[in-house]
């Protein structure tokens, strides 16, 4: 994966001034259409560097914003309207005209507040018709700036209140947008704005702990039994680089990776990698059905698509056999499991496939279902001192004087279980013998 450059027939992550987020496919020849942001060729940014912010243009070209501020505007809006450069200027021009005094924010959030200021429509002089004209001939910050000038009150706003409003035009009338590279933490943000629940609730510090638990590195053989849509697993294969393998264990007859597909990863390295079995299968291999070798006499005869279904039947069988004598084996370096499924089947089967001193992580969003989980590993002498953790980050809002909490933030993360596999050994118990009088 290469995370510097929008590659043509990749998955991108699309940031709009209105928080929203969108996951295109950059398919060249091709119109990206974002809603009332507008539309734009996607050769316009394919082979261009991931992180710059773009600007719509009316012919569904783009240009390219060198902004710090990114999807907003990067200009100052002054009390009466007009942009001007940036705050060092207008700092010194201040001191300049006022001698030594310096303008400071606190200093105009005294003399302007919001005590006088009331939910007036009236106050915007511009109406709606006028607003729409100008959507028509005019970019966005000129709709913006035109907005401000119109408006009766802007200048009896706090300094925190101006920005506050000018932010929120901005996220309505910038033609703007942010391609960024989609990962694993990208995509939980992409499903907890669309769908949470496909992924289990999982947040990105959930996913990290999971991971630095399971001691998930280069190299190594896990097995994952994976709810999330091949999240977890799209995320080891991260970190895994381009070593080692992960057994996929799921309850349908088709492993579902609907998530993990949008991480870009190469066919060839997913398939080599990433090997699947269902429960059947992993309960029951007596009941596979028996692929016959045949001749190749055979075979010459046989229609193509039939000869075809049969290489692959026995290139399957053949993933099976050695499926079976790793978990035999006790090959493997870790187990993790996110899943609402009963736990207690599928531990006394995964369990003896983990080689000694290898961890095992289970999460669920509930915690009930964990609390059953953990007296049922306190009494397998196969797992030592599991573990229930819960994982809770609360996001602040951080500016100078008005640092809080986010109000709509996420209460928590879901919980975890965490043990360490062991080799229990046969011990003998033995006891003085007494003394016969």
């Amino acid at each position: 994966m290469d995370e510097s450059v929008i590659i043509a027939n990749s998955f991108v992550l699309i940031r709009l001034p209105s928080s929203t987020l969108r996951v295109v496919k950059m398919v060249p020849n091709t119109t990206i259409h974002l809603g009332k942001f507008g539309s734009f060729f996607a050769d316009e940014i394919i082979g261009k560097l991931y992180g710059y912010t773009y600007e719509i243009r009316d012919d569904k070209h783009v240009d390219t914003i060198y902004s710090s501020e990114g999807l907003f505007s990067s200009s100052v809006v002054n009390a009466d309207g007009d942009v001007g450069e940036d705050e060092d200027q207008e700092e010194g021009e201040s001191m300049e005209e006022n001698g030594n005094e310096e303008k400071t924010p606190e200093k105009e959030l005294e003399i302007n507040t919001n005590e006088t200021t009331t939910d007036d429509p009236t106050v915007q002089k511009l109406s709606m018709s006028d607003i729409e004209q100008l959507k028509k001939t005019e970019k966005g910050e000129r709709i913006i700036q035109e907005m401000i000038k119109s408006h009766g009150a802007f200048e009896k706003k706090s300094i925190y209140s101006r920005e506050k409003y000018t932010r929120r035009k901005q996220a309505k009338f910038l033609r703007r947008f942010t391609p960024c590279f989609l990962g694993s933490s990208e995509l939980i943000e992409y499903y907890m704005y669309k769908d949470q629940h496909r992924i289990l609730d999982m947040t990105s510090e959930s996913l990290g702990l999971i991971l630095s638990l399971a001691n998930v590195h280069e190299g190594g053989n896990y097995i994952v039994f994976d709810e999330t849509g091949g999240l977890i697993a799209g995320a080891m294969l991260e970190r895994m680089g381009n070593e080692g393998t992960i057994l996929f264990v799921h309850e349908n007859e088709h492993a579902n990776m609907d998530v993990m597909k949008f991480m870009n990863f190469d066919v060839e390295q997913t398939n080599r990698m990433v090997k699947t079995i269902n429960i059947l299968q992993l309960f029951h291999p007596e009941e596979e059905e028996v692929v016959r070798t045949l001749s190749p006499e055979y075979l010459q005869n046989m229609k193509s698509s039939r000869r075809g279904q049969y290489y692959r039947k026995l290139e399957r069988k053949g993933e099976l056999d050695t499926i079976f004598k790793q978990l035999n084996n006790s090959d493997y370096d870790g187990l993790i499991m996110a899943t609402t499924l009963e736990t207690k089947l599928l531990l006394d089967k995964l369990i003896p496939a983990l080689a000694g001193s290898r961890q095992l992580v289970i999460y669920n969003v509930s915690k009930e279902p964990l609390v059953e989980t953990v007296h049922d590993l306190m009494a397998d002498l196969r797992v030592i001192a599991p573990t229930m953790l819960e994982t809770r980050v609360r996001k602040y809002q951080v500016f100078p004087g008005r640092t809080h909490p986010m109000m709509t933030s996420r209460s928590g993360g879901g919980f975890l279980v965490w043990g360490t596999r062991v080799l229990p050994s046969a011990v003998q118990a033995g006891g003085k013998r007494r003394r016969k009088n």
